[in-house]
């Protein structure tokens, strides 16, 4: 009994020089950044544990899934603190992932103090590659990729054409704030009526194949997939089948794009011709 009378005071006098409100909120913040980064489900929960756990106290739970967070802080010497965050879209930025996972292992060895780990976080300079290079990337990416399916020159120079429509969706996307659903359907539609038109008016020889696969290639849901199969194998069910689905979603829309643009080229010509 007085042993435990004698660590009490100890522990609180402790716990004032902890701001736990400020923790939670580093911690939520941190966890979001790489979320929307598109990071794993277990990498974020193991961040924020990691910051949650310099608090010593009791008991720091940490719960991620794709589109929330939600942290609680649990001690005898405080209330109990509960925190939500609600995560919109998400766009793949290993940049980001990684400055905050530096920003967190320099805060949990001590280099960082609470104020400035919360202060560097919110001021994060993200990593931003300018729209030019993204869509140039993009262009030759296509062009690549079919040549790898095993597509000739001729295919090759179309596909390079196709990536020049997802800049042209991106920059409708930017005005309208489609979902991700809609836009990706559409820059397929456009990738595919371009690719049945040049076969049916031009070069009846065309492959359309590997030009249409290459073209789209880009667009597929690679890391959505991988990140669902690693947060399925750490058991993390939940988030990986979320991730799973997303994957499918996006999947499903390049096919109702692809399906519905060869679809309206061949009911085109036809009426035409």
């Amino acid at each position: 009994m007085n042993d435990n009378k004698k660590k009490q005071p100890d522990c609180a006098s402790d716990c004032a020089f902890v701001d736990y409100k400020l923790l939670a909120d580093t911690a939520a913040l941190a966890g979001e950044i790489m979320l929307v980064a598109g990071a794993e489900t277990y990498r974020v929960e193991d961040t924020i544990h990691r910051i949650l756990k310099t608090s010593g106290f009791q008991r720091c739970d940490a719960f991620v899934i794709p589109t929330g967070i939600m942290i609680t802080l649990e001690d005898w010497r405080i209330d109990t603190v509960s925190l939500n965050r609600r995560i919109g879209e998400k766009q793949t930025n290993l940049g980001n992932i990684a400055q905050v996972n530096d920003i967190s292992r320099r805060y949990c060895s001590g280099e960082l103090t609470l104020k400035e780990t919360f202060h560097k976080l919110k001021h994060l300079s993200p990593t931003v590659y300018p729209n030019w290079l993204i869509y140039l990337c993009m262009i030759i990416t296509a062009a690549c990729f079919a040549l790898t399916l095993g597509a000739g020159p001729v295919e090759c120079v179309i596909a390079g054409f196709n990536g020049i429509y997802f800049a042209l969706s991106r920059m409708i996307n930017r005005k309208l704030h489609l979902n991700s659903f809609v836009f990706n359907m559409f820059a397929s539609f456009l990738m595919a009526f371009t690719s049945m038109s040049v076969k049916t008016l031009w070069y009846p020889n065309l492959l359309l194949e590997p030009l249409i696969a290459g073209s789209i290639m880009a667009l597929l849901p690679g890391v959505a997939m991988t990140n669902g199969i690693r947060d399925t194998l750490e058991g993390d069910y939940v988030s990986g089948a979320a991730r799973m689905i997303e994957a499918f979603v996006i999947a499903a829309s390049l096919a109702l794009g692809i399906g519905t643009g060869m679809a309206f080229c061949q009911m085109l010509f036809t009426t035409i011709f």
